[in-house]
């Protein structure tokens, strides 16, 4: 795949993110009461990655819509940690640069604890997992069907009341679970920056 054909899937995964974001007052965040809304975060991240395979170095570009949903109002007891729980759906399509031009797609579902440092900074950490597609060929993982597990924390910059830079590092694994050989999975340690408006 060449790499102009990267371009259509991401300009959409943009309309998509932008169309019908409410933007944020001026203002530091504030932590506002629990009202109807599914969504409660809309992020847009990308990030670089790179593990070892053996044909050299295996570099996949991610390309991420993140879904935010406060877990609180399900699960009140939450609140007792200081800080707030969500739950969250990250649709993604990652073209992979080396070791030769491919590409990954899938979706991810995780939970996330975020706490409060300052008025402007909140730290976090997440995990996830879901099922992806790859179409590197490679000794080390059979492409196709996978399953994607990713852990990772960062930090959220507010810039706005309901808005914020997101600087993280991941670190993923991906495998089929034995589906099909070879299976020995790649794992890929990832610095990501998006930005987030909150609902």
């Amino acid at each position: 795949m060449k790499p102009r054909h990267f371009i259509r899937p991401f300009l959409f995964s943009l309309l998509i993110f932008f169309h019908g974001l409410a933007y944020g007052d001026e203002g530091y965040p504030e932590r506002t009461s629990i009202n109807d809304r599914l969504l409660t975060e809309s992020a847009f991240l990308t990030g670089f990655g790179t593990s070892k395979i053996e044909k050299g170095h295996y570099q996949p570009i991610l390309l991420i819509w993140h879904l935010g949903m406060d877990l609180e109002k399900y699960f009140p007891k939450m609140k007792d940690w200081g800080g707030s729980f969500s739950g969250y759906l990250e649709p993604q399509f990652n073209p992979v640069i080396n070791p030769e031009t491919d590409f990954e797609f899938g979706i991810g579902l995780g939970v996330q604890y975020t706490h409060p440092l300052t008025d402007r900074l909140s730290a976090y950490i997440s995990g996830s997992v879901g099922p992806h597609y790859i179409s590197v060929v490679t000794r080390d993982q059979a492409n196709g069907f996978i399953f994607s597990s990713t852990v990772g924390g960062g930090l959220y910059l507010f810039i706005t009341k309901n808005s914020a830079l997101n600087l993280g590092y991941r670190l993923r694994h991906i495998s089929n679970a034995g589906l099909a050989r070879p299976n020995q999975g790649i794992n890929s340690h990832f610095g990501v920056i998006g930005y987030a408006v909150f609902f």
